[in-house]
């Protein structure tokens, strides 16, 4: 029966701890220097430290689902908050690097259980009229997580260094799970389903309405890191823009939810690729002129409030909600994973121009994905 008034308190409760989750990339992704002097002997394996919880999600992503489902959605969810903050506090003793590496593949786990579980449960606390832009605020939760983290850091800092950053992670964690356990909705989500690794790969990949929501999010994944990490150097940026960037982001993606409400998903990402080709031309042939990245990352920001609400949109049952969310997590982890290392070699060999065109055409590929994704959805 189809819900007649949103949750709004349990939507806002769910965000937060997104914005704990995404703070499990960002509180070493921004405090890289400080790691590295914490582990002088790691080398080259530090920064990969950040990558490890990504790399979890591409290995287990289209399995999560299916185990959030079999396990019940308040338990997947407060057990991975638990997970998550006692595994932080464990790194705020800063252990030796390989069983840090080790704390960090657990905490992708816990990761990826969390980014399954609270959209499949947003989507289904939600109205009918409000859930597209339900999940568009839930698209904004990377975004906004690392702008608040990169404003506590230098309080956290001061405090006492890594060691409070991750104290305070790991608290708010176990914070978040207290509190949010006894607003969730105790059954399970839906009766139990085995779970076989191969299997949930096959289901999803071949399964038009479970793949649509990923088939254009793991474009918009290849690019939104990359750029961020390219465009500042391409074009000298200041500091301010690059603070901006993000931000242009969550207004435009919260946009994309409102949209959402009067165009089909389907349709709404091939409108932001589109755009964002046009956008890409503009930042080429305007450079060095500031103004179009923020038109640039503002009509980017359309494709991830539409992926999400492609969630809900093409399946109605929470079983497949939540495998469609595992398979959006796992090439989400692809996209951001393979992105920027592409985009820094084309940059190199050929400058804003190839970074331009490559962004191009990744779009027309998301364009053509989607479009042929939504001809095979009856």
């Amino acid at each position: 029966m189809a819900l007649q008034k949103t949750n709004w308190l349990l939507v806002f409760a769910l965000l937060v701890a997104g914005l704990f989750a995404a703070a499990q990339f960002g509180k070493l992704t921004l405090t890289l220097p400080l790691l590295r002097d914490a582990y002088p002997e790691g080398g080259a394996l530090v920064p990969v430290l950040i990558s490890i919880v990504g790399m979890v999600g591409i290995a287990l992503g289209a399995v999560a689902g299916a185990v959030v489902a079999r396990v019940g959605i308040a338990r997947a969810l407060t057990g991975a908050l638990v997970a998550g903050g006692l595994l932080s506090l464990i790194e705020a003793t800063l252990p030796h690097i390989s069983v840090f590496a080790l704390l960090r593949a657990a905490e992708g786990v816990s990761h990826l259980a969390i980014v399954v579980a609270v959209p499949t449960l947003m989507a289904s606390i939600a109205s009918d009229k409000d859930r597209p832009v339900v999940m568009g605020i839930w698209a904004t939760f990377f975004g906004i997580s690392i702008a608040i983290t990169a404003a506590l850091l230098p309080w956290l800092l001061s405090m006492g260094g890594l060691k409070a950053v991750f104290l305070a992670h790991g608290g708010g964690m176990l914070v978040m799970a207290a509190l949010l356990f006894p607003l969730l909705p105790k059954g399970r989500i839906s009766r139990p389903v085995p779970v076989s690794y191969w299997a949930e790969h096959r289901i999803i990949y071949t399964t038009p309405r479970l793949l649509i929501p990923g088939g254009g999010f793991v474009w918009y994944t290849s690019l939104y890191i990359a750029l961020l990490a390219v465009l500042p150097v391409a074009l000298a940026l200041p500091v301010w823009v690059i603070t901006a960037l993000p931000l242009i982001s969550i207004v435009g993606t919260l946009l994309g939810g409102f949209l959402g409400k009067r165009l089909a998903p389907d349709r709404l990402v091939i409108a932001g690729f589109v755009m964002t080709i046009v956008a890409s031309a503009i930042v080429y042939f305007a450079s060095p002129a500031i103004w179009p990245l923020f038109v640039l990352f503002f009509v980017m920001a359309l494709i991830p409030a539409a992926s999400f609400a492609a969630i809900p949109h093409f399946n109605y049952d929470a079983t497949d909600r939540a495998r469609a969310t595992g398979g959006i997590a796992q090439l989400g982890n692809v996209g951001t994973t393979t992105g920027t290392p592409i985009f820094v070699l084309v940059f190199d060999q050929a400058g804003l121009g190839g970074v331009c065109l490559l962004m191009s055409m990744i779009c027309i590929l998301g364009i053509v994905l989607t479009a042929l994704l939504r001809a095979r959805i009856k």
